[in-house]
């Protein structure tokens, strides 16, 4: 039997269709691994950012007394506590800021922020907190501060912080 030069011709763009199914398979295989990685390192990430935040206030104990104090609200506050009450929460919120625009961009899911937004939101359920985010809401984008506030208004934040929460 005699190949005519269509009949290989016919042959190479089989084999050209196999090897481009056998390479989107690959690239699909490829883009679902570096899915799951950068969701890994995106959790990482935040996940290290967060407990940074804690671990600054835990290792100072002016900061644990400033929270405490500030908890009571802001008029309790001198204006250099009030100042450094508003840096400690300005760094909370712009790190729960970075949580809540990877989870917009899809990067990690909201399964997974959960717990660091619940615990960032019912520091401002009342109290100083809640002073402070009235306040402080300029200095965010404003789909943050909706998203936000959607969950202050709709009030069902468990006690994270029994220590400092205010609504017992």
């Amino acid at each position: 039997m005699q190949l005519t030069i269509q009949d290989l011709g016919s042959i190479g763009e089989f084999i050209a269709a196999i090897a481009t199914l056998a390479t989107l398979a690959y690239l699909a295989i490829q883009v679902r691994q570096n899915t799951r990685a950068l969701r890994a390192s995106t959790f990482q990430e935040i996940s290290t950012a967060m407990s940074l935040t804690s671990e600054a206030i835990a290792t100072h104990p002016d900061l644990v007394s400033l929270v405490f104090k500030g908890a009571e609200g802001l008029a309790s506050l001198t204006p250099e506590e009030r100042h450094r009450y508003n840096l400690t929460f300005l760094m909370i919120f712009r790190r729960l800021e970075s949580v809540y625009v990877q989870r917009t961009l899809g990067s990690i899911t909201a399964e997974l922020t959960g717990g660091f937004e619940r615990s960032g939101i019912s520091s401002i359920a009342s109290g100083g907190g809640a002073d402070w985010w009235e306040t402080a809401k300029p200095a965010f984008a404003a789909s943050f501060v909706a998203y936000i506030d959607e969950k202050l208004a709709a009030g069902s934040l468990p006690v994270v912080h029994p220590a400092i929460d205010k609504r017992k």
